[in-house]
Formats: structure tokens, sequence, C-alpha cells
């Protein structure tokens, strides 16, 4: 399947999954309250660390590795199934301990419920990443839409019959059934069912240093939201989990559609000899013109897209919406950095790229959360701004990229951005007095998109 062809099937589904997920958020956002959020945002983060620590990096190595054979993905299941059991166990093990951490036992209910998807995750991770490796994306959008499509149905028919809290983990339970089960429909013919311990060290190798990379990477989000909520609070977590969720609103509508084939692609530049450096600063240029007008448009109009999504119970979300914003203006130059390094055959300093950026960021995080929420959320920024200062100096040593490149790949979406800003001030000029918050937001829609289409 050509490039063009997998960016655009994954990218509509991927589309639709963002527009499944707004409607369950909207409707949940209505049933719930902040602090069920919360309680289930506690549980949710945990079982996030051990979702990281169970990749283990398996995927990624079955994707990049130039020869793949039985033995390879043999090993690969082991190394899955070992670890996903052996951390479902723990989890098991430290719930009851979790929730007399934050004097809530909804907290432990959650994470016991949520522990079973590790029984059944090993069963679909390596027919997904050798998808992923084919570049099967017609069948992983099915997959993935499916998924989606049941955590709506799920959790919405859970919450109206009252299961509060618990129709978020129900929800997610029913949609990992439902995703492996398609995975095993489409798994690829020829694949070994039996696990094997043939090359179990260079997966192991391998898997260490990327699926640290993944745990620095994501596992801090998951901390980032047990810090705030043991600082600050179930009912103020669940409204920073509200104005990030927001403010990820890029990640499930772009991001995610597009990041299942950076690797794949990538990697067969790379074994095809091609000039990674030069590839990535088109990517840049690529990402940038859809992520800089994003966050301009989302931080700008921040209070009239809370209210239409979620109510008026969630207006505390707005200031922390517009500083992550400020944020998100600067992850163009980073958000495949870690994909470009591990194509290169460099993990090492794919991790050392993650990891100083995120300890950094909880040291933040730590110093400011007792001040506000608002100044937790700066944690964020701090976070961005390093990755660009370690990405420019990693690209330069490593593919001869100044930063003199990446700003003239941005250039384009910044002029942009400006553009944007300006329209969007004549439209709130001219829509000042109206009393209806969604109207005023169609039209701002409207703008953007006249304006960004005409910019590019």
């Amino acid at each position: 399947m050509s490039i063009r062809r997998s960016v655009a099937i994954f990218f509509s589904a991927k589309y639709i999954e963002l527009l499944l997920g707004l409607v369950s958020s909207l409707i949940l956002a209505r049933l719930l309250s902040p602090e069920e959020f919360g309680i289930y945002s506690i549980a949710a983060s945990v079982v996030m660390i051990g979702y990281l620590f169970r990749n283990f990096g398996v995927g990624q190595y079955i994707v990049q590795i130039e020869k793949l054979n039985d033995g390879i993905l043999r090993s690969a299941f082991t190394v899955t199934l070992v670890i996903s059991w052996a951390i479902g166990l723990l989890l098991l093990l430290i719930a009851p301990w979790l929730g007399d951490s934050y004097e809530n036992t909804g907290i432990t209910t959650v994470l016991r419920l949520l522990s079973l998807n590790f029984l059944l995750l090993p069963f679909g991770a390596i027919a997904d990443a050798v998808l992923r490796r084919n570049m099967a994306f017609d069948k992983l959008a099915i997959i993935n839409v499916s998924a989606a499509s049941t955590t709506l149905v799920v959790g919405v028919t859970a919450a109206l019959l009252g299961a509060s809290y618990l129709s978020i983990a129900w929800a997610s339970n029913a949609s990992t059934i439902v995703s492996i089960l398609l995975t095993l429909f489409f798994r690829p013919a020829g694949l070994p069912w039996l696990p094997g311990v043939s090359h179990l060290r260079e997966v192991g190798k391998f898997g260490l240093k990327v699926g640290a990379m993944d745990i620095f990477n994501r596992g801090s989000d998951s901390v980032t939201e047990l810090i705030i909520g043991r600082f600050q609070g179930l009912h103020s977590l669940g409204i920073y989990s509200r104005a990030y969720g927001t403010f990820w609103l890029f990640e499930y509508a772009f991001t995610q559609g597009i990041r299942p084939v950076i690797l794949p692609y990538l990697s067969k530049a790379k074994h095809e000899q091609a000039n990674l450096g030069e590839l990535y600063i088109g990517i840049v240029t690529f990402t940038s013109i859809f992520l800089i007008p994003f966050f301009v448009f989302l931080g700008l109009n921040a209070q009239d897209i809370i209210h239409v999504m979620y109510g008026d119970q969630w207006t505390a979300a707005v200031p922390l919406l517009q500083v992550l914003c400020i944020a998100g203006l600067f992850f163009a130059p980073t958000i495949f950095f870690e994909q470009l390094m591990i194509a290169q055959g460099r993990p090492g300093q794919g991790l050392r790229y993650i990891a100083i950026s995120q300890v950094l960021r909880l040291a933040a995080l730590l110093a400011l959360v007792g001040l506000s929420l608002r100044a937790a959320a700066l944690a964020l920024l701090i976070w961005a701004l390093v990755k660009v200062a370690l990405a420019f100096s990693m690209a330069r040593l490593h593919f001869g990229l100044r930063p003199l490149a990446f700003l003239r790949a941005l250039w384009p979406a910044m002029l942009t951005a400006a553009l944007l800003a300006l329209g969007i001030w004549g439209v709130k000029e001219a829509t000042d007095s109206w009393q209806t918050p969604l109207l005023r937001l169609l039209a701002l829609g409207v703008c953007a998109v006249v304006i960004w289409t005409a910019a590019i």
C-alpha cells in the first residue's frame, strides 16, 4: 500500500474515531461530575503506566526490523505475554493500596476492572504490529473505528443506567475485547501461535530502550494526573483532565492518523538509503501547517469551546486550556522526533531525548503544582521548550540539520497562524454581542477554514 493511501485511510478513520470520541465526551461530561472523572483518571493513569511497560517496544521492533521470521515473532509473543500478565497481577494487588492512598474505594474497583485487560492484550499485540509493518491500514482502520464505537455505546449506556465512574471502565474493557477479536480476524496468514525463546535477547535489548522511551514519553501524563490528584484533589484533577483532553484533540484528530505510518515509512526509507533528515523536514512542514493554526484557534476560542462541548460545570478548565495551547505551538519540530531516531537505528539517543525532557517536565510540575492548577499547566510549556532545544541539538549532530532548516519548515505555518489570529479577532469583534456561544463558534470556525485554506 502506498504512503499516500495509507495516510488517507488511517487519517479518515481517525476522524471517525474523533467524532465518536467527541460524542462520548459530550454526553459523559453531562452525565458524570468532575469528581467522578477524577476517580476514573487516577486508576486509568496507573493502568496507562502498566500498558506502557506491557508494550516494551515489541511492536516497534517488529515494524522496524529489516528481516522478520517465526523465531522473532515467537520471542516477541513470549515477552509480551509474560510482561502483560505480570502487570495485570500487580495491578490487582496494588488496587486496595491505591484506593486507600486517595481515600476512595471507587479507585480500587476501577483499577481491578481495568487490570483484566492485561490478560487479553497479548493475544492481539503481535498481529497488530505485523499489520502495521505491512501497512495494512485499511484493516487497522476497521479495528479502531469498531473499538471507538464500542466505547461510545457501552460507556453512554452504562452511565445512563447509573454506573457512574464505572461506566468508563466498562467501556474500556469492551473496547479492548472488540479490538482483539477483530485483530485476530484480520491476523495475517502464517503467524505463529505459540511463544518461543530463540530471539529473546535481541527483542529484549531493543525493547528495553524503546519501551523505556514510551514509558518516559507517555507515562509522564499518567504521573502528572497522579500528582495533581494528590496535591489538588479529585475535583481539580477532573478539571485538568478535561482541559488536557481538549488540548489533546490534535493528537486524536491528526497525529494518531499519521503516527502509525511514520515509523514504517522512515524505516523503509532508511533501508533504501534515503536521507532521513530531509524527509523529516518535509514531515515537519506538513505537520506544522495543521498543528500551529489548530492551537491558535483552540487557545483563542477556549471559553466558547469548553462551554459548547462540556457545559458550564467545566468553565474552570478554560485558563488551563489556554496555557496548554501555548505549549502546543512548539510541538511541530518534535512531535515525531523519536520515530526518526528509532528509524535511524538510534533508540538509545531517542531514549535520552525523551528522558531528559520528561524528567524536567515532572520536576517543574512538582515545583508548581502547589501554587495552582494553572501554574501546574506551565510544566507542559517547559517540557515543550526543552524538547525543541534537545531536538535541534540532536538533529544537527546526527543528521546535519541546523535550526534554520526547521525555522524555514515552520515559516508557512507561522504566517498562516498569524493571518488566522487576525481573522479570529475580526470575527470576535463582529460577534461580541451574540448571546449563543455555539453560533459564535460556528462563525469563527467558518472564518478559520476560509483563512487556512486560502493561506496554504
